[in-house]
């Protein structure tokens, strides 16, 4: 059995170094990049979101290159992600890439039972106990904790440091050096050494950056080209953010604490009291969060399409119209080229900026 699955941030990165640890041959699609995407588009349904474009041309790379047998997350409600798997498999299947597929489904739908069988079937072909697979989980699982944790810092440093790019070019690295890590050791030696430079990054004093909150639909918040790299432009330009949405938060609210998302939906909003579906509610919940903690402004990423996030914008919209929240929603389709999206994310945080520096509004 060679296993593969969908590009998501660093899920590629995570998922080697399990499986290598556990001896099982996992295999890696190629990067998302404008040919993959153009070729997942030719074969998917006109009006489907980019994510889904995406993940076709991953797995048709996967079985290309020897693999069988997808994993694939899945999810109960009204996000599409939760009729991906039966789409992509008749696609797929129409062009002979009859994978074997698991899916990982919430434990709402199928019960623990169920997602424990299912689990068993992925590290089957592995000769190690189930405690020391159980202990491969919770190491890989701190690596992609710690990593986020260096990621997250960076993003704050970005907007204080002497020399802009200079936290990019250190989480860069470390990415980099984990792709090519042979052990869960080795790992954790390269997240000491990233948090080592990160800490002796010279900064400037006095400065006071642009603070911004990214978010937005899960998929486009994770995956780098499905935002075309927003994040380093951000730290390029100088802006401090946070970005709440990551492949660890995703865990933390989908596996490790199953029942995390509904005691979100659960909080307080005025704006949207009930799940719409996808991250639509969570997206809202952010809006909130940056006016009442003194953010500067908030950029939402969406695929075109996603319905979920086209109902938290025109939330947006009405809260910008009331003067209450400044905010910049970025659409990544296929058919756009990305100097468009750079000058509006370029002349977002130059507004924001001069109205940091003037102490009045003018978007």
């Amino acid at each position: 059995m060679k296993i593969t699955y969908p590009h998501l941030g660093d899920a590629h990165i995570m998922g080697r170094l399990f499986f290598n640890e556990l001896g099982i041959e996992s295999v890696i699609p190629d990067s998302n990049s404008d040919s993959a995407l153009e070729k997942g588009a030719a074969l998917s349904p006109e009006e489907i979101c980019l994510p889904f474009k995406l993940m076709v041309a991953n797995l048709i790379s996967a079985w290309e290159k020897g693999a069988d047998t997808v994993v694939m997350p899945a999810t109960m409600g009204p996000c599409r992600l939760g009729v991906y798997s039966d789409l992509l498999k008749a696609i797929l299947d129409e062009q002979g890439c009859s994978f074997r597929w698991i899916l990982l489904d919430s434990l709402e739908a199928i019960g623990p039972g169920e997602l424990v069988d299912r689990l068993k079937v992925i590290v089957k072909d592995t000769d190690q106990k189930t405690g020391q697979i159980f202990k491969s989980l919770l190491l890989i699982y701190r690596i992609l904790k710690q990593f986020e944790k260096i990621e997250a810092r960076a993003r704050i440093k970005a907007g204080v440091e002497a020399k802009k790019g200079t936290s990019r070019r250190i989480t860069a690295k470390c990415r980099r050096a984990l792709s090519e890590a042979g052990s869960f050791k080795e790992a954790f030696n390269l997240l000491n050494k990233a948090e080592s430079a990160l800490n002796n990054v010279q900064e400037q004093k006095r400065r006071e950056p642009v603070k911004i909150l990214l978010t937005g639909e899960i998929y486009s918040t994770i995956e780098p080209f499905a935002n075309r790299n927003i994040e380093q432009l951000l730290m390029d330009m100088g802006v401090s953010f946070e970005k709440p949405v990551t492949l660890g938060w995703w865990i933390d609210n989908n596996i490790k604490n199953p029942f995390g998302m509904r005691m979100a939906e659960k909080r307080k909003n005025p704006y949207m009291p009930h799940c719409i579906g996808g991250y639509a509610k969570e997206t809202v919940g952010e809006g909130i969060r940056c006016m009442e903690e003194g953010y500067d402004g908030l950029i939402q990423v969406l695929p075109a399409g996603c319905m979920p996030e086209i109902v938290a914008k025109s939330i947006f919209d009405d809260l910008a119209g009331q003067g209450k929240l400044s905010v910049l929603t970025v659409i990544f389709d296929e058919m756009a080229g990305e100097a468009g999206y750079i000058t509006r994310v370029e002349a977002f945080v130059d507004m924001l900026q001069r109205k940091k520096e003037r102490g009045k509004c003018i978007i």
